[in-house]
């Protein structure tokens, strides 16, 4: 018979597995054929790998099953941006056109939203939106058009993002990452509003302040209830963070902290049930926090 600490540490890693990306093979393949045509007609080059990076969740490796949407980074030639800085008027909105009539070759119902979202819809999930960029070293990162306002050139570092998560999950164990897919589950289950990049960033900021961090899955459940009183303990009036590794503003449109609070207190009525050893309503606590992936 397993005890307490094994059952929690045994309902936890099936957890984490139960979250895995199952479309990850698909996107894998759409991203090829997208990679084939941008390379034979930009770079002159047959690749199904480069000049492509997978951004969003999907590329900081936190994603979770029924992923909706995935971001791919489309890198062009200098030349295209040095073309373009020649010509007059919104030239972000041109080259984000110019990728959208190219796209149609991909996808013939690639299209641009009204929020300027250069999107790729297919008849079975997930969605990719396209970011076409220019690598500029001098300024450490790519540029990519904002047609919005007039129009300006954006920099981000993506890359960087990915590697401090990298970092940071290899450190403490990979912890960030199943801290970061678990919330996730959470969101979801109680269509929390809270972006992407911001779970990512809170997750790392935690873990680097968690007195538990040496632990194993046994202490996931404490893991979480630490995790949900610290989104909790998130200051109303504070609206914007900034993303580890490029330092972007990452804005919140509303509040976490009451359904983080209310997730604290289920984790918490959900420990005190696993340590009178009663599973059954230990496990409903755990599926009431994240929806029916929680194993039980």
């Amino acid at each position: 018979m397993l005890s307490r600490a094994d059952s929690i540490a045994e309902k936890f890693k099936e957890f984490i597995g139960n979250l895995k990306v199952d479309n990850h093979d698909l996107i894998i393949q759409r991203g090829k054929e997208i990679a084939l045509m941008v390379n034979s007609y930009y770079w002159k080059t047959k690749s199904d790998t480069r000049n492509i990076l997978y951004l969003g969740s999907f590329g900081r490796d936190t994603a979770i099953k029924e992923l909706s949407n995935v971001n791919l980074m489309v890198i062009l030639p200098l030349q295209e941006y040095q073309r373009l800085e020649k010509w007059t008027g919104n030239v972000q909105r041109t080259m984000l056109r110019e990728m959208r009539d190219f796209m149609t070759k991909v996808n013939k119902d690639a299209h641009i939203n009204d929020e300027n979202c250069l999107l790729l819809p297919y008849p079975k999930q997930p969605i990719f939106e396209i970011i076409p960029a220019v690598s500029i070293p001098k300024k450490n990162g790519y540029i990519y058009p904002d047609p919005s306002n007039g129009g300006s050139w954006e920099v981000f570092n993506p890359i960087r993002e990915i590697e401090v998560i990298d970092e940071y999950n290899y450190r403490f164990g990979g912890k960030v990452k199943h801290l970061a897919r678990m919330t996730r589950a959470w969101k979801f289950a109680h269509q929390v509003a809270m972006p992407s990049m911001l779970i990512d960033t809170l997750a790392m900021n935690f873990i680097d302040e968690w007195e538990g961090t040496d632990t194993s899955y046994a202490y996931y459940g404490n893991m979480v209830m630490d995790f949900m009183e610290y989104l909790a303990g998130r200051k109303i009036a504070q609206l914007d963070w900034y993303a580890k590794g490029s330092n972007r503003k990452i804005h919140r449109e509303e509040d976490f902290g009451a359904p983080a609070n209310d997730a604290f207190k289920k984790a918490v009525e959900a420990l005190t049930y696993e340590e009178k050893g009663e599973a059954y309503n230990a496990n409903r606590c755990w599926k009431e926090i994240f929806g029916p992936d929680f194993p039980g």
